[in-house]
């Protein structure tokens, strides 16, 4: 998941740079940046621990493949649809849902407070954004809330240098966004086929990539 993390630095300076520009004179805007650790870290543990029980009951029935190409798809899905710049299946009806949300987003960026400014950081996870579908999809793949978490951390710190630079030279940068839609596209495909032979492994059709049994490092 690293390239995906590392290339969302593209896609964050883009969609969130121009909120986080608008807290950037604020006394308390680094709480900003503890809002959205936590509730990605949270929201990615939760992804992780459902994919776990979604894995346990699809195994009960001897069909555990499955989750992988669900969450395979849906990755796959996400990174076809970067790649030709337009929105994912279901992005407008989820804009819609969360309308009222961008709505107390923006009332809470006007608020030059600490709590409003982490609750600021906080729902910024409920914003319509591919990257962290792709991102939340894939700890639910891996079916552990604790990898789920440390994903969803390191997520979080890995693309908050863009938004710390959003904050002081967003327009600098605003150039290096049209690079986005090729990298994650990439990174998404990329995924998204391990997914897909993930699966086939598991169904034994194919054999499970392992490039250390020691370290236990499988690629799928």
């Amino acid at each position: 998941m690293l390239p995906i993390y590392i290339v969302g630095n593209l896609h964050c300076l883009g969609m969130c740079g121009p909120l986080v520009m608008m807290i950037a004179q604020h006394r308390f805007r680094y709480y900003y940046f503890a809002g959205r650790l936590l509730s990605f870290t949270l929201a990615a543990a939760f992804a992780g621990g459902l994919g776990s029980v979604l894995h346990l009951f699809l195994s009960y029935y001897h069909l555990s493949s499955l989750a992988s190409f669900l969450f395979g798809f849906i990755i796959l899905m996400t990174g076809f649809y970067s790649f030709r710049n337009k929105h994912y299946p279901g992005y407008q009806w989820f804009a819609k849902v969360s309308k009222g949300m961008n709505q107390s987003l923006s009332l809470l960026i006007l608020q030059d407070r600490a709590l409003p400014t982490f609750l600021f950081g906080f729902f910024t996870v409920l914003l319509p954004c591919g990257q962290t579908l792709v991102v939340f999809s894939a700890c639910a793949l891996a079916g552990d809330a604790w990898i789920g978490m440390v994903n969803g951390l390191a997520f979080a710190l890995i693309t908050s240098p863009s938004l710390f630079v959003a904050m002081n030279a967003y327009r600098m940068l605003g150039r290096f966004r049209k690079h986005y839609n090729v990298l994650m596209g990439i990174s998404a495909l990329v995924i998204g086929l391990l997914a897909l032979l993930r699966g086939f492994a598991e169904l034994g059709i194919i054999s499970h990539l392992v490039v250390s049994h020691a370290y236990h490092i499988v690629i799928y």
